[in-house]
């Protein structure tokens, strides 16, 4: 077996011994054989990978997320985001078909759906209907905050500028909107946090790697 794992700031796109291509976010890890033998094409992941499975239908394709889920496809494209500070797997559908499994459960998503495993417990949730361009921005180079709450998108900053997000007075209850490039340095990207207009907040930079958030007085 092989394991491409992407350090924070950076990603990587990896050509499976069958054809398939992987895109891993920052931050993440693919354990792959270096054959495919036997009666199916078994890969693993942690954090989020964006899969185009070549076809073979003798020989399904399954991705383990995180021992916690499956998914199981002949040939298709799909995300999957398993970021273990997230609250919950999500795997999400682009073109084609494939089952995600979890314990007991089952479902079959058609594209445009996503599939969402809890953390804790059993179950699987499905949107019918997601953004796949937000889903798919980081694979094109762009952060995509449409509806995202503060707390969540310092979890994205964090895993791409390698940084420490620390919060001096609580968590504020912020919404973003909008896209903003991954080539942005930090200080450009600290440079437009200050510009958010009505967050009454306030950003740092400490020791380098350190950012706090405080409200302000």
């Amino acid at each position: 077996y092989n394991t491409m794992s992407t350090p924070r700031g950076r990603q990587y796109r990896v050509i499976l011994p069958d054809g398939t291509q992987v895109w891993l976010n920052a931050g993440s890890s693919l354990r792959y054989p270096t054959v495919f033998v036997g009666g199916e094409r078994k890969v693993s992941i942690t954090g989020e990978a964006y899969f185009e499975v070549a076809p073979n239908p003798r020989m399904p394709f399954r991705v383990d997320i995180n021992n916690r889920a499956v998914v199981e496809v002949v040939g298709t494209h799909f995300n999957i985001h398993a970021y273990t500070e997230e609250p919950h797997i999500a795997a999400t559908l682009l073109e084609g078909s494939v089952r995600v499994i979890q314990a007991a459960h089952a479902v079959r998503l058609l594209p445009g759906q996503q599939a969402q495993v809890r953390r804790q417990g059993a179950g699987i949730e499905v949107k019918q209907r997601v953004d796949t361009e937000k889903v798919m921005a980081w694979k094109n180079g762009l952060f995509n905050f449409e509806g995202a709450s503060l707390e969540e998108v310092m979890r994205q900053l964090e895993r791409w500028y390698d940084i420490e997000v620390v919060y001096e007075k609580g968590i504020p209850d912020i919404r973003f909107g909008g896209e903003m490039t991954r080539g942005l340095t930090l200080n450009e990207l600290i440079g437009l946090l200050r510009k958010i207009e009505g967050a009454d907040l306030s950003f740092r930079l400490e020791k380098e790697r350190r950012l706090v958030i405080s409200r302000q007085q």
